[in-house]
Protein backbone atom coordinates (compact mmCIF):
# COMPACT_ATOMS: atom_id res chain seq x y z
CA UNK A 1 0.00 0.00 0.00
CA UNK A 2 1.18 3.45 -0.88
CA UNK A 3 1.99 6.01 2.11
CA UNK A 4 2.10 9.16 0.20
CA UNK A 5 2.39 11.27 3.35
CA UNK A 6 5.41 9.09 4.60
CA UNK A 7 6.76 9.31 1.44
CA UNK A 8 6.68 13.23 0.93
CA UNK A 9 8.17 13.79 4.76
CA UNK A 10 10.95 10.70 4.10
CA UNK A 11 11.72 12.42 0.71
CA UNK A 12 11.85 16.22 1.90
CA UNK A 13 13.93 15.19 5.06
CA UNK A 14 16.62 13.49 2.82
CA UNK A 15 16.54 16.29 0.99
CA UNK A 16 17.36 18.53 3.30
CA UNK A 17 20.13 16.61 4.41
CA UNK A 18 21.50 16.01 1.16
CA UNK A 19 21.22 19.79 0.30
CA UNK A 20 23.10 20.39 3.70
CA UNK A 21 26.06 18.65 2.16
CA UNK A 22 26.06 20.41 -1.59
CA UNK A 23 24.69 17.78 -2.94
CA UNK A 24 22.46 19.42 -5.15
CA UNK A 25 21.55 16.72 -7.33
CA UNK A 26 20.25 14.12 -5.20
CA UNK A 27 18.67 17.12 -3.31
CA UNK A 28 16.82 18.21 -6.11
CA UNK A 29 15.73 14.83 -6.78
CA UNK A 30 14.73 14.46 -3.62
CA UNK A 31 12.61 17.89 -3.24
CA UNK A 32 11.19 17.06 -6.64
CA UNK A 33 9.65 13.76 -5.51
CA UNK A 34 8.46 15.09 -1.96
CA UNK A 35 6.64 17.50 -3.56
CA UNK A 36 5.00 14.84 -5.75
CA UNK A 37 4.34 12.65 -3.33
CA UNK A 38 2.16 15.39 -1.23
CA UNK A 39 0.25 16.78 -3.81
CA UNK A 40 -0.86 12.23 -4.28
CA UNK A 41 -1.57 12.22 -0.45
CA UNK A 42 -3.81 15.43 -0.91
CA UNK A 43 -5.26 14.44 -4.07
CA UNK A 44 -5.84 10.91 -2.53
CA UNK A 45 -7.54 12.18 0.32
CA UNK A 46 -9.98 14.05 -1.41
CA UNK A 47 -13.82 13.35 -0.01
CA UNK A 48 -16.18 12.13 -2.21
CA UNK A 49 -15.63 8.05 -3.02
CA UNK A 50 -12.17 5.98 -4.45
CA UNK A 51 -10.53 7.26 -6.93
CA UNK A 52 -7.60 5.84 -9.04
CA UNK A 53 -4.48 8.24 -8.70
CA UNK A 54 -3.21 8.89 -12.57
CA UNK A 55 0.33 7.41 -12.91
CA UNK A 56 2.29 10.16 -13.37
CA UNK A 57 5.14 12.59 -12.17
CA UNK A 58 5.82 16.07 -12.09
CA UNK A 59 5.24 18.41 -14.12
CA UNK A 60 3.06 15.87 -16.18
CA UNK A 61 0.94 15.34 -12.65
CA UNK A 62 0.48 19.21 -12.30
CA UNK A 63 -2.60 19.23 -14.94
CA UNK A 64 -4.33 16.21 -12.98
CA UNK A 65 -3.89 17.99 -9.42
CA UNK A 66 -5.15 21.29 -10.62
CA UNK A 67 -8.46 19.51 -11.83
CA UNK A 68 -8.75 17.53 -8.29
CA UNK A 69 -7.47 19.99 -6.05
CA UNK A 70 -9.76 23.05 -7.24
CA UNK A 71 -11.80 23.29 -4.45
CA UNK A 72 -12.39 25.78 -1.18
CA UNK A 73 -10.71 22.90 0.98
CA UNK A 74 -7.44 23.26 -1.38
CA UNK A 75 -6.95 26.50 -2.03
CA UNK A 76 -3.68 27.05 -0.58
CA UNK A 77 -2.47 23.98 -2.75
CA UNK A 78 -4.13 25.02 -5.57
CA UNK A 79 -2.84 28.39 -5.84
CA UNK A 80 0.63 26.98 -4.99
CA UNK A 81 0.53 24.85 -7.89
CA UNK A 82 -1.57 26.91 -10.25
CA UNK A 83 1.35 28.65 -11.52
CA UNK A 84 3.94 28.98 -14.19
CA UNK A 85 6.85 28.54 -11.99
CA UNK A 86 5.84 25.81 -10.07
CA UNK A 87 8.16 22.52 -9.86
CA UNK A 88 9.48 24.26 -13.11
CA UNK A 89 12.84 23.31 -13.31
CA UNK A 90 12.19 19.96 -12.08
CA UNK A 91 12.19 16.29 -13.90
CA UNK A 92 12.13 12.72 -12.59
CA UNK A 93 14.39 12.52 -15.58
CA UNK A 94 16.96 14.69 -13.41
CA UNK A 95 18.17 11.79 -11.74
CA UNK A 96 20.53 11.15 -14.82
CA UNK A 97 21.62 14.31 -15.43
CA UNK A 98 25.31 15.26 -14.84
CA UNK A 99 26.30 16.98 -11.95
CA UNK A 100 26.95 19.97 -13.54
CA UNK A 101 24.09 20.74 -13.82
CA UNK A 102 22.22 21.50 -10.93
CA UNK A 103 22.75 24.60 -9.01
CA UNK A 104 22.38 25.75 -5.48
CA UNK A 105 19.77 28.64 -6.86
CA UNK A 106 17.22 26.13 -8.27
CA UNK A 107 18.05 23.25 -5.70
CA UNK A 108 16.71 26.40 -3.04
CA UNK A 109 13.94 27.24 -5.06
CA UNK A 110 12.81 23.75 -5.51
CA UNK A 111 13.31 23.54 -1.79
CA UNK A 112 11.37 25.91 -0.76
CA UNK A 113 8.37 24.90 -3.54
CA UNK A 114 8.35 21.45 -1.74
CA UNK A 115 8.03 22.32 1.76
CA UNK A 116 5.56 24.82 0.76
CA UNK A 117 3.40 21.96 -1.11
CA UNK A 118 3.74 19.74 2.12
CA UNK A 119 2.20 22.52 4.24
CA UNK A 120 -0.13 23.13 2.00
CA UNK A 121 -1.13 19.19 2.00
CA UNK A 122 -1.15 19.57 5.57
CA UNK A 123 1.73 17.12 6.28
CA UNK A 124 2.74 18.81 9.12
CA UNK A 125 6.04 19.73 8.26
Amino acid sequence: MDDFKQSALRWLKDGECLFKESRHGGATHAFGIAAECALKHAMDNMPGGDRELPHKHLPELIDNAKMWLHSPANRGLYQLINTNDYMAEWSIANRYWPDGEFSQQATERLRNQARRTCIAADLRV
